[in-house]
């Protein structure tokens, strides 16, 4: 389940979900070295779209909060109440022993695939959730890693199809070392996988408005994804996002499922 890391220097809780007309990104960031409790609020609705900031008083105050089982929070214009039920799959991608050893400069844990009901109000808009798929995570650590892409999409033109995924390249032990890591959830209806790299090779080309990533499966088709990126919003060190990109899954040369403007998409540049 999710848990603190009071000793990591960084450390991230975050939820996503798109119901409708609306896609929710929420960040709750603790910056130790600084003594920074960050809210991040990233909005797609009728209404408009917007990323906002605000300072919290700690990580998780009582009025503005994220368990596996509840989030409550406001910021701006923006406020919820959702309820999280979680179907029992939770990912914490490992390459033995980089976890144990403490190699990366981010370790990670969530649920890729959880359910929310209740209500996210924006402005004068408000829209009821009622078993919507979403997901949770959390990664804590130094810092955070050099760069990464990150999938992620839940309303895909077939049900049943859930991705979720991250291609990334860490330091070493905090150095100036670096390796690549990646790892894609993939689920199709009552199959699902865990496909880790760089057991299984993974690589990005392009750029966000238009790029595919490609995951080698050892002894199976390989899983491409063909990604379209539109309306990001600045995240801050060197983040963009947006939760309405499309993405085509495929299999070898099949095509599985669509998400035509339902697609989380994130970019960390390097600095």
């Amino acid at each position: 389940m999710l848990a603190s890391h009071p000793s990591a220097a960084l450390e991230y809780w975050f939820f996503k979900v798109n119901a409708g007309p609306v896609a929710l990104i929420v960040d709750w960031i603790e910056r130790r070295k600084n003594n920074e409790h960050v809210l991040r609020v990233s909005v797609h609705s009728p209404y408009k779209r917007e990323v906002i900031f605000e300072k919290l008083d700690s990580l998780m105050p009582k009025d503005i909060f994220m368990t596996a089982e509840r989030t409550v929070g406001h910021a701006g214009e923006v406020s919820w109440d959702l309820t999280i039920v979680p179907n029992g799959d939770w990912v914490e991608p490992d390459i033995f022993p980089a976890r144990l050893l403490k190699m990366p400069d981010l370790l990670s844990f969530g649920a890729p695939l959880v359910t929310f009901s209740g209500w996210i109000r924006h402005g004068s808009h408000q829209t009821t959730l009622g078993r919507v798929p979403g997901s949770i995570t959390q990664y804590w650590g130094r810092q955070l890693a050099v760069e990464w892409w990150w999938v992620s999409a839940h309303q895909f033109d077939r049900e049943g199809i859930v991705v979720e995924g991250t291609i990334l390249r860490s330091r070493l032990w905090g150095t100036s070392m670096q390796m690549p890591l990646a790892f894609l959830y993939l689920r199709q209806q009552d199959k699902k996988e865990l496909i880790i790299a760089p057991a299984s090779l993974a690589q990005v080309r392009g750029t966000p408005e238009n790029f595919q990533v490609e995951f080698q499966r050892l002894g199976k088709e390989k899983v491409t994804l063909i990604c379209k990126g539109r309306e990001y919003g600045d995240f801050g060190d060197n983040i963009i996002n947006t939760l309405t990109g499309d993405m085509e899954l495929r299999e070898g040369e099949r095509l599985i499922a669509r998400a035509l403007g339902t697609a989380g998409l994130e970019r960390h540049y390097p600095s």
